[in-house]
């Protein structure tokens, strides 16, 4: 695959958080935050930082000095961003407290009541990410605030409300789902094979078919002759287009066809009439 500078992602237009009570219907692809889903607000200009750590147990035979493989033994991922907003979502999740505890008092009062916190208080959590027309979506279906960070209280900075959210794995294995519409991306193919006429006479034409197969285990291949980059290794003998080979000239060419970073390969012979 050749270099692609467009493929760089800089969020460079920000991004949101929001969150949700589990089992709350999330959004496929890239479609707007659906009921039950709530904003936390501004974003701190240091964005979002996401993690993700692995803990292996090395396996090493007897009299070996080094291991001959490693198997994971945890995972941990982890996002934090800082929430810039005071409102009752961001002080409930820096607190470790539950909603409920928030109630009015007069003359707009708003009274919150911290306990010592007890039990889990998980939430579904979705970031966004935008640059320019590329967007990025993070949907986590479990996850939790382990670690409310420091709040400054300065006439310097902004009241900010450090969260670090953590991941948690669902019973199928399931950790969350990401979303990405960006230059560069593509769906990565495993193989893809180039079948066909492999000879074909100058001035005439001859098509191919290329098909390609996914890494998911029940693909069984798809044609994607028409969507395939097509090329040739030698014009003067043979051209292609689409698929189609005109023979030129006589002698060899290799055609090759590419897609979702998979190449396939067919060397057509031309001859003369």
């Amino acid at each position: 695959m050749a270099d692609n500078p467009d493929a760089l992602r800089v969020a460079i237009d920000g991004g949101m958080a929001v969150i949700a009570p589990l089992g709350t219907v999330a959004p496929v692809g890239l479609a707007p935050w659906g009921t039950g889903w709530r904003r936390l607000g501004l974003i701190a200009d240091s964005g979002v930082t996401e993690s993700s750590e692995q803990e292996r147990t090395e396996r090493r035979p007897w009299g070996y000095r080094s291991p001959v493989r490693t198997d994971i033994t945890t995972i941990s991922h982890t996002v934090a961003f800082t929430c810039w907003e005071t409102n009752p979502f961001t002080l409930a999740l820096h607190s470790s407290q539950p909603l409920s505890g928030f109630s009015e008092l007069e003359g707009g009062v708003v009274h919150q009541s911290i306990d010592r916190p007890s039990g889990q208080q998980l939430y579904m959590l979705g970031v966004d990410e935008f640059d320019g027309p590329n967007h990025i979506r993070t949907v986590i279906p479990r996850a939790e605030v382990t670690q409310p960070g420091e709040v400054v209280k300065s006439a310097e900075e902004v009241r900010g409300y450090p969260l670090t959210w953590t991941a948690y794995e669902l019973s199928s294995g399931h950790i969350f789902d990401r979303y990405i519409k960006a230059d560069g991306m593509f769906v990565p193919m495993q193989t893809l094979e180039v079948t066909g006429t492999a000879t074909v006479t100058v001035g005439a034409t001859t098509p191919l078919v290329a098909t390609a197969t996914g890494y998911q285990a029940d693909d069984e291949g798809a044609v994607v002759t028409s969507t395939a980059t097509w090329e040739t290794s030698a014009p003067t003998i043979a051209t292609v287009a689409a698929g189609v080979v005109t023979g030129v000239s006589a002698g060899t060419a290799e055609i090759t066809a590419s897609i979702g970073g998979a190449v396939g390969t067919l060397t057509v012979t031309v001859t003369t009439p």
